[in-house]
């Protein structure tokens, strides 16, 4: 199976673990299955069977075994060894034909046998975020009023005039999750002044509201994801947490497998701009 995997450090500095025969060849990734669940369960009192106390997935453990050929293999070991460092942060791109992923962790040990006739090495990344990402994020988007800019210019033949925008009367947002249920990130930018924008899920009827007035030039933006749940206003070019400002009742919003549907609702709608921001999560890959 032919495949791409590529390293990059918190600089940028990028090593491709899959050049060429006199490169590095990578001959086993262990990590791309879905990581083990831990599962905790109690015994009744004198009664058959057990209850559930918890069940969770543990960090992601990327192994990378690779070969090193050719000539100049010490000047490429520490080529590897400026870009894979124990502790520091890494990403890792994963590429196939069906697949275009992403996963960021942090080094456990990068190992090369240097007095071995063939070169070969391993390294062990471990990944607190347990998921593989698309490279390529899914946008939907509500405006009041919506870009219809087209061609041909009105002529002398054909002097209808062109359409520069239209009103957008829906409120509703489709947005199709191709990957595990999974949070997202919603954008909400004000034209104008508005107050208590409220995002619901047509589905299950869950909402998110942020209370209060909203100004001209206002950007808020909610993360739903979690271990990343946050609440912020940017408000000429200063940042400040306004997770207080969620309604009691709110719901951190995920995005289920398949179609999803919201709808928004609030005073002065029309002055905002909504994005809701999502990028597809795989367990495995």
């Amino acid at each position: 199976m032919f495949f791409s995997l590529i390293l990059e450090n918190q600089s940028g500095d990028r090593i491709d673990m899959t050049t060429t025969a006199n490169q590095y060849m990578t001959s086993q990734i262990e990590g791309l299955s879905p990581p083990p669940g831990t599962i905790s369960t109690s015994g009744y009192a004198g009664m058959d069977g057990s209850y559930l106390n918890n069940a969770f997935i543990e960090k992601r453990n990327v192994v990378i075994h690779f070969e090193m050929r050719g000539i100049d293999i010490e000047a490429r070991r520490h080529q590897l060894y400026k870009v894979v460092k124990p502790s520091r942060y890494i990403k890792i791109y994963y590429k196939t034909a069906g697949v275009d992923v992403y996963t960021e962790g942090y080094v456990e040990t990068c190992e090369i046998s240097n007095f071995e006739q063939l070169t070969t090495g391993q390294i062990s990344i471990l990944c607190p975020d347990i998921y593989w990402y698309s490279t390529t994020p899914v946008i939907a988007q509500y405006s009041h009023i919506v870009g219809a800019f087209t061609f041909p210019f009105p002529s002398e033949t054909n002097p209808q005039p062109f359409v520069l925008g239209k009103f957008n009367r829906d409120n509703t947002m489709n947005i199709v999750n191709e990957g595990d249920e999974t949070g997202f990130t919603l954008v909400i930018e004000a034209t104008a002044d508005a107050r208590s924008p409220t995002l619901y899920n047509a589905d299950t009827d869950e909402y998110m509201q942020i209370t209060g007035d909203i100004l001209a030039g206002d950007v808020i933006t909610v993360t739903t994801k979690t271990g990343n749940k946050i609440v912020t206003l940017d408000r000429g070019g200063v940042k400040n947490n306004i997770i207080n400002r969620l309604v009691s009742g709110s719901t951190w919003l995920t995005l289920r497998e398949g179609n999803n549907r919201f709808y928004l609702q609030g005073t002065g709608l029309e002055n905002l701009k909504v994005r809701i921001i999502h990028t597809n999560a795989y367990l495995g890959v």
